[in-house]
């Protein structure tokens, strides 16, 4: 079994209720049987097979992947020599870059610097700390060190590895921005609702279909594992134009009210006998088209509604 420091991409609340780190242990335990995981701030310690580092920076919310060597504090600087005699080649320069956290009885700085002349003693290697050759790291996390001297990037850092298919545009909306999907799927764009999830399930949702992340969380803006738009604007009307203007989206006509508004799926023509009793009475007998949403059974018809909501929709700027 080989040992990675993963990091993850929390940030505020995700750091402090583990949400994000839960998430991804379970998805990587899916996708490594048999490995063993351990949860840390902001980080996950992986025990798994040897070469698994690239399945671990493929998931959304990974920001970078470190094989490494776990030791114990006492044999922490044998342990950097040993690394340091495999990596370094002759006249190579390197650095020892040391983090730590919940070890208050030693400073950063002055750890590097003793393992740094430990290395420099035993391999004659010189020392540059601005563009060395060979960086070694050193996560220190109470009585555990892990010595690495590779940094893999993440999707959270590399973007996906596919740009979205070209077509109609989908969308993930988070929980902030509720008032909104309903919006897009009167104009006919597949939009999903996403509620009291980790923002790496958000992510991988988004991957996995192609779709653009719309959120007013500043922090999950910054991904680059999917595509992904901060919408600023406070009011839904607002929050409509924003997108529209900023994805330079035309809405097709022919697809206005062709979805559900309540659950996003393709709503299909019905006839009145079959839902008479449904109808209020108001509405029976008009000649009027209907259509029921397949998946919840909600029911639609062109009414005095209508035209509120494209009137709603004109003052958002969009003509359909």
């Amino acid at each position: 079994m080989a040992t990675y420091l993963v990091r993850c991409a929390e940030i505020g609340h995700e750091q402090r209720h583990g949400k994000l780190r839960r998430d991804l242990a379970a998805v990587i335990a899916e996708r490594l049987p048999g490995a063993a995981i351990e949860l840390a701030p902001g980080r996950l310690i992986v025990e798994a097979r040897p070469g698994a580092a690239a399945v671990l920076a493929a998931q959304p919310g990974v920001i970078s992947v470190s094989p490494c060597l776990r030791v114990g504090r006492d044999d922490l600087p044998d342990a950097v020599v040993a690394l340091a005699r495999k990596s370094l080649h002759a006249d190579a320069s390197f650095a020892v870059r040391v983090r730590r956290r919940g070890a208050r009885d030693v400073r950063s700085p002055d750890l590097a610097r003793r393992l740094g002349d430990a290395v420099g003693a035993a391999t004659g290697a010189r020392i540059d700390l601005v563009h060395p050759d060979v960086a070694i790291g050193v996560e220190l996390r109470d009585d555990d060190a892990f010595v690495f001297d590779r940094v893999i990037e993440g999707v959270d850092r590399t973007g996906p590895a596919a740009p979205r298919a070209d077509g109609e545009p989908r969308f993930v909306v988070d929980q902030m921005l509720g008032r909104l999907a309903p919006r897009l799927r009167l104009l006919g764009y597949d939009t999903l609702t996403v509620h009291d999830l980790p923002d790496s399930e958000v992510m991988r949702l988004a991957a996995a279909d192609g779709r653009i992340l719309l959120t007013r969380d500043a922090a999950l803006s910054r991904t680059q594992s999917v595509p992904v738009l901060h919408v600023a604007a406070r009011t839904p009307r607002e929050q409509l134009a924003e997108v529209l203007a900023a994805l330079a989206l035309s809405p097709d006509p022919s697809r206005l009210f062709s979805r559900c508004t309540l659950c996003n799926a393709p709503v299909e023509p019905v006839g009145e006998a079959a839902i008479h009793d449904l109808l209020p009475a108001g509405v029976r007998g008009r000649g009027l088209a209907f259509f029921r949403c397949p998946a919840c059974a909600q029911l639609y018809w062109r009414g005095s509604h209508v035209e509120r909501i494209l009137s709603d929709l004109a003052a958002a700027g969009v003509r359909v």
